[in-house]
């Protein structure tokens, strides 16, 4: 076939796909509506105030402690209980040579897969421990270290070590912290 031919044919048909959609909306009046500018809200009813009889109460009396009753006399106003009396003095943190405080962090475990890693270490958060992970290269290959801490207190983690291991069934280790 002629390729003027083929042309003409293909522009014929879509000067009929055109005609075809766009003559019927042309000649359509029913979609024309006009748009209707009154309120759809319905009007309110009118609306009966009514007056609403209110009865006073009375107060609570409370019974009243008299001046005497009161009084504490200046000697036992601000006696501390000696049984809570703490020092109060800061106590002095040991400073690296990098000038960070000393600190310290408790090794729980060792995972291979950082999944039970994680997992663990919610377990301890949602405990109420500070529980981290770490990737670590050993020997073995890579590593997910679990930690609790770090703490200055030296002290708080052993307690809290005991508690681990016993919960847990593991052996911790009590490191120096290195940030």
């Amino acid at each position: 076939m002629d390729d003027g031919l083929k042309q003409r044919l293909i522009g014929a048909l879509v000067l009929l796909a055109l005609a075809v959609i766009f003559i019927p909306m042309l000649f359509d009046n029913e979609g024309i509506e006009p748009v209707d500018r009154t309120t759809q809200i319905p009007i309110m009813d009118a609306v009966e105030l009514r007056s609403v009889e209110i009865t006073p109460v009375e107060p609570l009396k409370a019974p009243v402690k008299s001046a005497k009753e009161m009084y504490i006399p200046d000697k036992q106003r601000y006696l501390p209980d000696e049984k809570k009396v703490q020092d109060l003095r800061p106590k002095a943190i040991s400073v690296t040579e990098k000038g960070l405080p000393v600190s310290w962090v408790l090794q729980v475990a060792s995972y291979r897969y950082s999944s039970h890693a994680k997992g663990m270490r919610d377990k301890l958060i949602g405990e109420g421990y500070k529980a981290f992970v770490k990737g670590v290269d050993t020997e073995r290959g890579n590593m997910t270290r679990l930690y609790v801490g770090p703490s200055m207190s030296k002290s708080s983690l052993i307690k809290q070590k005991k508690v681990i291991e016993k919960r847990h069934k593991v052996s911790t280790m009590l490191l120096r912290f290195k940030p």
